[in-house]
């Protein structure tokens, strides 16, 4: 994949999300439950005028809306995943979900889509052969570092 914009902290990560779905009216992103959740509920934020809806695991039937609320993003009523664009969460590719490159492409067959983009952390695609399997139309990739101090 060709490198083609360089994301920087959260703001830069919410930034490029949006840049990457502006063509889109509906996004579904799938990701594992708990895990990827607050993920799709952040990144939903900046595009909240739009349909978005969230996957948990491979379960489409289990589909739930992602709405605004006063309190921030949260999950909403059933739904269905058809969507725009389909952003596969990097969780769904990490060794203890325990979802196969074939039980993610079997999903993705499954949904109606235009798009599919990848959104992970610490490359765990391309450390997963996913960039290599998933025809992802884009790739976000985040790195975190931090430290934890004490007094």
């Amino acid at each position: 994949m060709e490198k083609i914009q360089d994301v920087k902290g959260l703001g830069g990560m919410l930034n490029g999300f949006r840049d990457m779905v502006k063509d889109f009216e509906s996004i579904t992103f799938i990701g594992s439950p708990g895990f990827c959740t607050p993920f799709a509920l952040f990144l939903g934020y900046p595009v909240r005028e739009k349909r978005l809806a969230f996957v948990p695991g491979v379960s489409p039937e289990k589909t739930r809306r992602v709405i605004a609320t006063e309190y921030g993003m949260e999950l909403g009523e059933m739904c269905s995943p058809d969507a725009d664009v389909l952003v596969v969460l990097g969780g769904m590719a990490m060794p203890k979900i325990g979802v196969s490159i074939e039980d993610m492409r079997q999903l993705l067959g499954k949904i109606p889509h235009k798009s599919v983009m990848g959104v992970c952390f610490m490359g765990i695609f391309e450390k997963a052969g996913w960039c290599d399997s998933i025809e992802f139309d884009y790739v976000m990739n985040t790195i975190i570092e931090g430290d934890i101090s004490k007094r």
